[in-house]
């Protein structure tokens, strides 16, 4: 039974490898999600960046045009 028990253990620990290794790969994987996000973020103040410089091009015309 010890023997089953300590084949099992050692099979996790192969396959998984120990504490540190887990909480490595649990950190780099949070990392990575929060680079994941924050590209996201930047891509989208990208996004709303032009669009605000659309719009103001847009009103600077409507304002042209409105004085003629």
């Amino acid at each position: 039974m010890m023997s089953t028990f300590l084949e099992k253990k050692e099979a996790d620990f192969t396959e998984n490898g120990g504490i540190r290794e887990r909480m490595t790969a649990a950190r780099l994987g949070r990392r990575q999600t929060q680079n994941e996000e924050i590209a996201a973020l930047r891509a989208e103040v990208a996004r709303l960046k032009a669009e605000n410089a659309s719009l103001h091009r847009e009103l600077a015309a409507v304002k042209k045009e409105a004085r003629l």
